[in-house]
């Protein structure tokens, strides 16, 4: 891999005077056309949990009616393979896309382009790795009786196995793809189509089970679609953005190895949830069984609504901020965040008031009353959701210039650590004790990430408070828009 481009890049380091000229003042409203991408952005984010919801809502019952509990539940141990598997990409896609877009809107496409097939190298030799070593695994390793599979045969067990880690290697390309329309100002279009292409898996999968699919077929049919959906963004984003091609004739040595710390510390935000979520889980049903696991699990969903609101929010301004970085525009930088902030913390608080008011109502008819409502728990719940609101938003700031490396320590370790801590307080707070450790934990990140983001925009603790305030004029902005 090599290649005549230059990779030098260095987190944005703003300053009060940026090439010898006077700051700029913060303007009133966001320019025109970052408005509408915001808008869009928002608007494209949001499709992901409503077509989570149609996914779930179709898929439980019409795979229980067709397969049984038995085979059904088989198929959900062996699904979480491409989640486990997206995480061999390293995160080099996701770093590849800030750099990407910072590089973009700083007029350098030449080195864009780099860091895109750069990724593209590291993505296939390290999902090959993962994938060689997960089929060997499948045919040397007696996974089927560790897993205690019994309705599945053999042949099918490996062969459904073996289809859904090559669907795992195929969605890895998808997220590369992805960086390149957030890059070139398509991050809405490109969140559209992949969104498009989860719905119409979802709904394929559903209808050949109602005909009679059995569960290597589905695997091979969510492959296949897979495949041509890549296609088809290949082709489209070829049609936006021309300059950005596949290939290593581009791709350079050393900004691989300048992605591969950030993104080996992207990592731990994916793994840390996994502490934070399942980790938690099982703490919970050694300590107090799975009726206890069933009831925190299910309270802690519903509490979560409000944090799926406020990554729609992130992940909306996260390409603005990495284009405003790259232009070097530090009054635009500061205005994202504190009213990506302000939106966050309103979306969120907001959707966790109404859950306080109505959760009572709404849990009992999602379980169907055949689980405990548990108000103490259930409110604890509600108000890690609103600390978490303002510093998940802030933190963008730090992953959409790749200078994430502190927070992602500091927030793996206190996932971490929050497992041992649960356990001990579950013998004297019962179920409320983890929910007590998850507060801590908000209040130790939330201000070290809101001292970091502030520091990389050089912004003082009362300007940011003063824009998270401020109301926003929505009057103005809609007018702006329409001009």
């Amino acid at each position: 891999m090599s290649g005549p481009m230059t990779t030098e890049t260095s987190s944005p380091q703003p300053s009060a005077k940026l090439d010898g000229t006077q700051e700029d003042a913060p303007p009133a409203l966001l320019s025109p056309a970052a408005s509408r991408r915001l808008l869009q952005g928002f608007g494209a984010t949001a499709l992901y949990p409503i077509v989570t919801a149609i996914v779930q809502i179709l898929t439980v019952p019409i795979f229980l009616r067709f397969w049984g509990p038995s085979l059904y539940g088989e198929w959900l141990l062996l699904i979480t393979v491409p989640q486990y598997m997206a995480l061999s990409d390293m995160g080099f896609g996701s770093v590849a896309g800030n750099d990407m877009t910072m590089r973009v809107a700083a007029n350098d496409r030449n080195g864009a382009l780099c860091s895109f097939q750069s990724a593209w190298v590291m993505i296939c030799l390290i999902s090959t790795v993962f994938g060689t070593l997960a089929v060997v695994a499948v045919y040397l390793l007696p996974l089927r009786r560790w897993l205690h599979l019994a309705t599945m045969q053999p042949g099918e067990f490996h062969g459904v196995l073996l289809l859904l880690i090559i669907y795992s290697m195929v969605t890895l390309q998808s997220t590369l793809t992805a960086s390149g329309f957030r890059c070139d100002g398509n991050y809405a279009l490109g969140t559209v189509l992949l969104n498009v292409l989860r719905l119409v898996e979802a709904l394929g999968t559903v209808a050949i089970v109602i005909f009679g699919a059995v569960p290597l077929l589905v695997a091979a049919f969510m492959v296949a679609t897979r495949l041509a959906g890549q296609v088809a963004l290949c082709l489209i984003l070829r049609r936006r953005s021309p300059w950005i091609t596949w290939g290593v004739d581009h791709a350079s040595k050393s900004a691989v190895l300048q992605m591969a710390h950030p993104a080996t510390a992207f990592m731990a935000f994916p793994l840390g949830q996994a502490m934070s979520i399942q980790g938690m889980l099982i703490v919970i049903g050694v300590a107090l069984g799975p009726t206890s696991v069933a009831v925190f699990s299910t309270l802690r969903t519903l509490s979560r609504i409000g944090s799926m609101l406020v990554e729609t929010v992130r992940h909306s301004i996260w390409p603005e901020l990495s284009a405003t970085f790259g232009a070097k525009n530090w009054a635009y930088a500061r205005k994202l965040h504190g009213k990506g902030c302000q939106a966050g913390v309103l979306l969120g608080g907001g959707a966790s008031l109404v859950l306080a008011l109505f959760g009572r109502r709404l849990y009992i008819f999602w379980t169907h009353g055949m689980l405990s409502y548990n108000p103490t728990l259930f409110d604890v719940l509600l108000f890690v959701i609103v600390v978490n609101s303002l510093w998940n938003t802030s933190s963008v700031v730090s992953l959409a210039c790749n200078a994430h490396q502190r927070i992602a320590g500091v927030y793996l370790a206190g996932t971490l650590l929050s497992l041992p801590v649960s356990y001990l307080l579950i013998p004297h707070f019962g179920l409320l004790g983890p929910a007590l450790t998850l507060v801590a934990v908000e209040f130790v990140i939330a201000p070290y990430v809101l001292k970091i983001s502030l520091s990389i925009l050089h912004e003082t603790p009362s300007d940011f408070l003063r824009e998270l305030f401020t109301p926003p004029d929505l009057r103005g902005l809609m007018a702006q828009i329409r001009g």
